[in-house]
């Protein structure tokens, strides 16, 4: 069953919205966040602060997925971080079998090289491990935009 909201931020002027199911029209680009890491958060935030990107932010794989099946084919991009469990790793096969398009970022704990794999085994674009610093995240998702959407870090 759909939750009745779910919390949409957007990175420039850090507002924040409830997104009733049967929704509300957002412009600009529309950004999948699937994390429990409020610092993590916090960074990807600074990372596209002006870029008028929404971010959809799910805190469980169920968010993630009622996301995805309300707007994936809206979605411009999507940033997530695992943890050592299964979850992401299914969400991220079950997310890129539908929007194989979806230029796709995930952060993991920790890289033994295996968790990598997995992740591009799955569909991601990038994988990066964490700490994470401002500036190498900013130039991943600048990696994965389509030419002419360049970010830059201030």
């Amino acid at each position: 069953m759909l939750k009745d909201k779910m919390n949409v931020t957007a990175c420039a002027g850090v507002q924040i919205f409830v997104l009733a199911a049967g929704g509300l029209i957002l412009k600009g680009r529309q950004a999948l966040l699937f994390t429990s890491d409020t610092e993590f958060e916090s960074v990807v935030r600074q990372a596209l602060l002006g870029t008028d990107t929404i971010f959809l932010i799910a805190r469980t794989v169920s968010d993630a997925l009622q996301i995805a099946c309300q707007r994936g084919r809206e979605l411009d991009l999507a940033i997530m971080t695992f943890g050592e469990d299964c979850h992401g790793m299914t969400l991220l096969s079950a997310i890129h079998s539908c929007y194989e398009q979806l230029p796709t970022l995930v952060v993991v704990e920790k890289d033994s090289g295996h968790a990598s794999a997995l992740a591009y085994a799955n569909g991601a674009c990038v994988c990066l491990s964490k700490p994470v610093s401002l500036v190498e995240l900013t130039n991943a998702i600048a990696a994965l935009q389509p030419t002419g959407r360049q970010l830059a870090v201030a």
